[in-house]
């Protein structure tokens, strides 16, 4: 009895620790369980809880190790929210562990404060993420040298990779995209939107080269000229024509040998290229020209070609004439050979001409060769064949991998995937490209490569998922820091973190910015460190940036309209200018203007000059993005605009002009920066012998995303209704959405919420091009009795331009009407307006007003007693259902725009105006509705259009419509 007791009791004390330990570790697992089911950070929604996934209590070190999930790891540290976490948790704990050695680890063992970006960290910064002293400091690839102005606290000199998300791909068995019909796009078509027409132009106004693997030109005509012969289109020619000055390079180089190519086939492995030793001494320059035989007159993307030697120049002299205008290159051709080399995009006349050519000399002020190969014009249509066919798409809506083709990279870049289906090359193409065209320079060193000193990719993509009820889905980020074969270091030896800081910033600055342009918080989800081909395989810092869902409804609302997709890019913008000045230890960065407001061109007194004038914009999110300079444009005639003349000091310049020509103007603001994008154009032209100056003011703002359709019942976007207006153009719809359930939001497919046609692929639409006063002036000048000067609309509510200086105005209105969606409102005659011109038309004034939505944008008492009263016209209806596209009066029959395409915005509907008597009806559509009235009393005159003037097609016809106008409303 006594042994069994002693057995017993024995046994009591060898389990009493372990009871101990279990319920210690049971009131930690409580406590931490609490905490974690109670944490959150204000805007931060990931897609899984937060959570702890485990722990590891130890007594003997008093020590507690906490293991979280993604969701709590890839929350926004802080130097104050990890302090924070670790003073709040340790509250929380059994008083007996509170003073336990605390650390909170992800999956990959990382403590928490080892994830607050260095460009955060107040002390400790991690020095082997940072570039420090790797740098390039020679010429850049490229260089415009026409420019009046360089920034000196923006990009200039720096290279980056830059491309929009997926594309066109062949599946091994058909061409088809890589993600889903969602509301009137694929991300495939989307995500270029953002790319193309914002953010590439924003980094490159800052000074950066911006190099992508997917065709960036959404010309789909293409015109190659070479000094081979084959399928190209124009001709190739050298001076002197004899002589020993050009010679062929040894190897090979491009040659368009044929209109289609087979996998494999490398179009830069087919030709020759021409070579001519370099001289400083002008009498001994020589010079090759390539003359395009252009299809269609438009705007061409221009890429060189070039072998590089071992004595090849750093500035070989490319001279670009658009329209007869020269934009001067300095292009290095110790980098980059054999490929193409985007040097800029021009407006180019139908044809084949001396004004339109692209000349190489061999001046330098180095000793070698320069070296002379194919010059390309406009992005073209999809040449790869791929199960013996071809895309039948435009060239920059198709993947990477058939760009990388066409560009002359080797199949270990584009086709090194053993597999039917091209999608993993087209993933892998994009970073392997990079990789090839940097290895060599001092970001990739002792790599095989074209030695262009590329420091940074960023993949931009949008993402799928759904948040209810409304909600906005947001934004993520992606990197990777171990890369290839489990590699924590980049070639340039930094380490890969280097990516995750560069997701953070761009993380973090996108959800800050957009909350503050939206007025409500933008969701931040997860900061993913994955392995994604796009962050794993570049051997530069990289990331991803899911912008937003595309499959939510609330996301694409903004998505589709172009005001925010203008202040999404200009966030990433931000961050990579931020984001490489942290990486090289410098913070004297400078972002560049917004454009420019309050623009006008009226003559100066004696009128022998343009007078210009505008405001500067402020950006209330960035202080030190103020001007401190601006660029004038100009442009004579029907040529293009020229290179600009730098201004400083003053916001007005005056430019001598000649009488009887239309001089066209636009202005861009600068800093050190960069330059903004440029303002609207407004044109002037001062005729012989004119008595009197028509006003032409710009009403026309608008842009906008497809009609909103929001309710209980429906939700999407209906382009039939109204297609929205593009900041110049748009290539991404793929057709109407079909399915507006919103029972059904989430899924893919036929049935979802969303799922749209495919009518609209590969079309180019045409949006607002901000340039409607030089059409409505080229026909006022057409006439040859009036002289014009134009302003915007701005300008007038600033009081810069006085209505009643002018004894007629030319009102343009456009597409402009209100709306409840978008950044911003718009209104055809809001109640400044109508203020104005009511003062202006009871003093006499003569006024041409033109729209498309004059009368139903104006429903209110208030507004439908101006347009009956003021205008003369009442709102009868609109003319969507007219099938025909054309306009009676005038005693003319003139065809107008109605239908979405790539030449000109369309008037959808445009408005049916009845006259409010003693006015009268003077156009009618071709169904016999009314479709513009005419008032000619005692006290004023004006002519109201439910069109747009410019919505007339044919030239001459608006020439002889608006010499009519002019006789009807001036002549007494």
């Amino acid at each position: 009895m006594f042994r069994k007791l002693l057995i017993c009791l024995i046994a009591v004390v060898v389990m009493s620790p372990t009871q101990a330990q279990k319920s210690q570790s049971g009131q930690v697992r409580n406590a931490l369980r609490e905490y974690f089911s109670q944490y959150s950070v204000n805007g931060y929604q990931p897609t899984d809880p937060m959570a702890m996934t485990g722990f590891t209590l130890n007594s003997e070190k008093r020590s507690l190790t906490v293991r979280v999930n993604d969701a709590f790891s890839s929350q926004p540290f802080t130097p104050q929210s990890v302090r924070q976490i670790y003073s709040s948790l340790r509250q929380v704990l059994p008083s007996a562990f509170q003073d336990y050695a605390l650390t909170l680890i992800d999956k990959k063992g990382r403590n928490i404060r080892q994830l607050i970006p260095n460009y955060l960290r107040d002390k400790d910064f991690d020095k082997s993420r940072l570039l420090g002293k790797i740098e390039y400091d020679g010429p850049a690839w490229v260089t415009n040298i026409s420019r009046p102005y360089v920034p000196d606290r923006g990009l200039e000199g720096r290279h980056i990779a830059l491309w929009a998300s997926h594309g066109r791909y062949y599946n091994g068995k058909e061409w088809e995209w890589q993600r889903p019909y969602l509301f009137c796009t694929t991300e495939d078509l989307f995500t270029q939107t953002i790319v193309v027409p914002y953010l590439i132009p924003m980094l490159e106004r800052a000074g950066a080269v911006v190099f992508t693997p997917r065709e960036r030109d959404w010309q789909p005509n293409e015109a190659v000229v070479d000094n081979d012969p084959g399928e190209t289109q124009g001709s190739y020619t050298e001076t002197p024509k004899e002589g020993e000055a050009w010679s062929d390079c040894p190897g090979t180089a491009f040659a368009a040998t044929q209109k289609q190519w087979a996998n494999g086939d490398n179009p830069f492995r087919q030709g020759t290229a021409r070579q001519a030793p370099a001289t400083s001494r002008h009498s001994h320059t020589v010079t090759a020209t390539w003359t395009p035989r252009i299809p269609q007159a438009g705007r061409y993307a221009v890429y060189v070609s070039y072998v590089t030697t071992k004595n090849s120049i750093p500035d070989a002299r490319y001279t670009v004439y658009h329209r007869g205008v020269a934009t001067h290159y300095r292009v290095n051709q110790r980098m980059g050979g054999s490929t193409w080399v985007y040097l800029g995009t021009f407006d180019f006349d139908e044809g084949e001409s001396a004004q339109n050519c692209v000349i190489l000399t061999n001046e330098s002020d180095h000793r070698g060769v320069v070296t002379a190969d194919a010059v390309r014009f406009g992005g073209g249509m999809g040449n790869i064949l791929r199960g013996g066919t071809l895309s039948g798409m435009p060239r920059f809506l198709e993947g990477a991998r058939y760009s990388a083709q066409w560009s002359g990279m080797s199949t270990a870049i584009y086709d090194n995937r053993d597999r039917p289906t091209d999608y993993p090359d087209d993933i892998n193409a994009r970073s392997l490209m990079t990789n090839y065209l940097a290895g060599g320079s001092p970001y990739l060193p002792g790599r095989e490569g074209l030695r262009v000193p590329i420091e940074l990719s960023l993949a931009v993509h949008s993402d799928a998922g759904v948040r209810q009820p409304d909600g906005i889905y947001g934004s993520l980020a992606i990197c990777t820091t171990n890369g290839n074969n489990d590699r924590t270091y980049l070639a340039s030896n930094i380490s890969r973190e280097a990516s995750f800081d560069f997701a953070s910033l761009l993380l973090s600055t996108l959800t800050t910015d957009l909350s503050g342009i939206t007025g409500q918080t933008w969701t931040r989800r997860e900061l993913w460190d994955r392995n994604y081909s796009e962050t794993r395989n570049p051997e530069i810092p990289s990331a991803i940036i899911e912008t937003l869902s595309h499959q939510n409804f609330a996301d694409m609302v903004y998505g589709h309209d172009p005001n925010f997709k203008f202040q999404l890019a200009r966030s990433i913008y931000k961050s990579i200018l931020r984001y490489i000045y942290f990486e090289h230890g410098k913070k004297d960065y400078a972002v560049q203007p917004l454009p420019i407001s309050n623009f006008a061109a009226t003559f100066t007194d004696d009128e022998r000059q343009a007078l210009l004038t505008w405001s500067p914009t402020p950006d209330p999110q960035t202080p030190n993005a103020q001007p401190t300079g601006y660029i004038v444009y100009t442009r004579i005639g029907d040529g293009a605009f020229d290179n600009g003349t730098l201004i400083r000091g003053t916001t007005s310049a005056a430019v001598t002009i000649k009488e009887g020509i239309q001089y066209s103007f636009r202005v861009s603001a600068v800093n050190r920066g960069g330059e903004s994008f440029p303002s609207e154009t407004l044109t002037v032209c001062k005729m012989p012998g004119s008595r009197r100056t028509v006003l032409i003011v710009n009403g026309f703002q608008r842009l906008s995303s497809p009609t909103v359709v929001q309710s209980q019942e429906r939700q999407g976007f209906d382009l039939n209704d109204d297609i929205g207006i593009a900041l110049g153009q748009t290539a991404g719809f793929s057709g109407s959405q079909l399915n507006f359930n919103p029972a059904y939001a989430g899924r893919e497919g036929a049935g979802s919420l969303g799922f749209s046609g495919d009518e609209l692929e590969g079309k180019i639409i045409a949006g607002n091009t901000f340039d409607y006063p030089c059409t409505h002036g080229a026909a006022i000048r057409a006439n040859k009795r009036n002289s014009f000067v134009s302003c915007s609309r701005d300008a007038l509510y600033k009081g810069t331009v006085d209505l009643n200086d002018y004894p007629l105005v030319d009102l343009i209105l456009g597409a402009e009407k209100s709306t409840d969606y978008g950044l911003v409102r718009y209104k055809t005659f809001d109640a400044r307006l109508r203020g104005l011109l009511t003062r202006y038309l009871n003093a006499g004034g003569r006024l041409l007003v033109s729209g498309t939505y004059i009368g139903s944008d104006m429903q209110s008492p208030t507004e439908q007693e101006f347009t009956r009263h003021i205008l003369k016209y009442r709102y009868s209806g609109s003319a969507r259902t007219d099938t025909t596209d054309y306009v009676r009066g005038l005693n003319l029959t003139m065809h107008i725009w109605r239908t979405p395409g790539p030449t000109h915005y369309a008037a959808q509907a445009p408005d049916c105006l009845s006259p409010v008597a003693p006015a009268f009806s003077a156009f009618a559509y071709g169904d016999g509705r009314p479709a513009g009235v005419a008032y000619q009393g005692t006290d004023y005159r004006v002519v109201a259009m439910g069109f747009p003037f410019e919505c007339i097609r044919e030239p001459a016809l608006r020439d002889k419509a608006m010499g009519a106008l002019l006789r009807f409303l001036i002549d007494d």
